[in-house]
């Protein structure tokens, strides 16, 4: 007994030692990194070694802007809180908030000062923003569900579905009750009103455990529009939904906005289902009617949308609509894409003879597309070449493309081309396509300064800020340490350039923009102590 005790005292003594060593040679070597004893001895060396850093610096994103000297003292006070916070992570092997799933991390990242500092500045546009998922799911609960006409019913999987009504017809699988009525039987309002957010979101448990991969995620995903469809297309709601929408993204300092929205679909209690033009005309008069308001806000366009899942022939009068809506008002609506997940639905090519439509007209017209692509982790399959059809089918821009760092030649193409690509990165993480954002393909890309464009695809069902939190991780966990406020200015300046404006409009925006980006440079020294 007396044996085991004393070996055991020397591999303890000798873990204690070992720990002493492994720190001691820890901080030497990171006191020897930040302070080389080689510079005078080796120059040549150390001056090849900085012009090979400085030269793969130039390359990033942002990497050729010069910032002023007000710029460079807000970098200053952002460049401190991210070098400190990635120090910390690694060299006392810590977790790295940044790379963790934002489930987890919301709170934290919300309490520091580089994210209260980036929704203070002005981001430019959101250029992947969908129309059933913009506004936050508070509002469509405190706000939308406290109408008149407004009837629930649980389904069998225990998900609330809404949907308005004069009088409900019979729905024995899932029978409807008014929402006023349900409320006033409550414990009381606030609970009621916990119980719908609990069954809306996502995050009411952890995603990382709850949707352990993609198919998963994407059930619940799915089903989440599922339940706020047909309370979200009531005209009614609708309209107030996305004047919501352009007022929470006007909130956080986000000045332009394209939406992807079906368009056709809304309804009225008279059982009346309108057409496409009318959603347009809807969207276009609410926008209109902001700006008149909000003097700083540049401005909105349309995407229309069809459903990966449609019919052929739905889809092929799709486009037909998209034309003639695209010559009726071409100022507002920007052109179509096809959306929902590429995994399960049909690719792009299944609708080729559709989508090539408007080319083969007499004479040919150019409707632009800005397609979905890419949105996946199976490489050589028949989704990720949705990328090869984006770009044949001259795609303006790519939403997501999360596939197209493994394949260098789309790549170049897309380079070549200009052609935006739209990453979202909270998307990306919560729908299980990478689990922490330091890995995220894209990431390669914005290294070497290939046109990309920053936004946040769903940011009610994340119950994220409108554009800020995926800026944050962007800056964060897909960039170097080294990549400062030129970043964050740059994918700014990319969400104009990478528009669906036309160059006049592109213009004036970044006029706007940039008028913008000093008043806010100037504000938030001034709020410094």
């Amino acid at each position: 007994m007396k044996l085991v005790i004393a070996c055991l005292v020397v591999v303890l003594n000798s873990a204690h030692t070992y720990k002493l060593t492994w720190d001691s040679e820890r901080h030497l070597l990171d006191e020897t990194i930040r302070r080389p004893y080689s510079l005078t001895d080796d120059p040549d060396y150390m001056k090849q070694r900085e012009k090979m850093i400085a030269d793969e610096d130039a390359m990033r994103l942002g990497g050729r802007l010069v910032l002023q000297p007000e710029e460079q003292a807000v970098n200053k006070i952002l460049m401190a809180e991210k070098t400190k916070m990635m120090d910390d992570s690694r060299i006392n092997r810590t977790p790295y908030i940044p790379s963790l799933s934002f489930y987890q991390v919301k709170p934290k990242v919300e309490n520091t000062t580089l994210l209260k500092l980036i929704r203070q500045m002005p981001k430019g546009g959101a250029l992947h923003v969908h129309d059933l998922s913009g506004a936050s799911i508070d509002w469509l609960i405190q706000n939308a569900t406290y109408r008149d006409n407004i009837y629930m019913c649980v389904d069998p999987d225990s998900y609330i579905l809404f949907k308005a009504f004069k009088t409900p017809p019979p729905n024995p699988d899932c029978p409807w009750k008014s929402v006023k009525e349900e409320r006033a039987a409550a414990s009381s309002p606030q609970a009621f009103d916990a119980l719908l957010k609990k069954n809306l979101t996502m995050l009411e448990v952890d995603p990382v455990e709850a949707y352990p991969n993609n198919d998963k995620a994407w059930i619940r995903f799915q089903k989440f529009f599922m339940q706020v469809y047909y309370l979200i297309y009531y005209v009614p709601v609708f309209r107030d939904y996305y004047r919501r929408t352009l007022e929470e993204f006007s909130a956080d300092n986000v000045q332009y906005l394209e939406l992807r929205a079906q368009l056709w679909g809304l309804y009225d209690l008279e059982g009346k289902v309108y057409d496409s033009e009318f959603g347009l005309n809807l969207l276009l008069n609410v926008t209109e009617e902001f700006k008149k308001v909000n003097p700083n806000f540049i401005g909105a366009k349309v995407i229309m949308c069809g459903i990966r899942n449609s019919n052929v022939s739905v889809i092929a009068e799709n486009v037909k609509n998209a034309v003639a809506l695209k010559q009726l008002y071409p100022d507002f609506l920007a052109g179509y894409d096809l959306v929902s997940d590429e995994v399960w639905y049909n690719p792009l090519i299944y609708y080729l003879d559709a989508l090539l439509y408007p080319s083969r007209m007499d004479p040919p017209y150019d409707l632009p597309y800005f397609f979905h692509a890419g949105e996946t982790d199976w490489q050589g399959t028949e989704v990720d070449k949705n990328l090869v059809d984006a770009i044949l089918l001259n795609t303006t821009r790519i939403g997501h493309g999360f596939a197209l760092s493994k394949h260098p030649n789309l790549a170049k193409v897309v380079r070549t081309r200009q052609i935006g690509v739209e990453v979202n990165p909270i998307s990306n993480q919560l729908l299980r396509l990478v689990t922490d954002l330091r890995n995220h393909p894209m990431n390669g890309l914005l290294a070497q300064d290939y046109p990309i464009v920053i936004s946040s695809d769903d940011p009610s069902v994340w119950e994220s800020y409108p554009l800020s939190h995926d800026f944050y991780m962007a800056f964060m966990a897909m960039s170097s340490e080294d990549a400062d406020l030129t970043f964050l200015k740059q994918l700014a300046i990319n969400s104009i350039r990478y528009s669906a404006m036309s160059k006049s409009e592109r213009k004036a925006a970044t006029a706007k923009w940039e008028q913008s980006w000093s008043t806010f440079i100037k504000t938030y020294l001034s709020q410094r102590p």
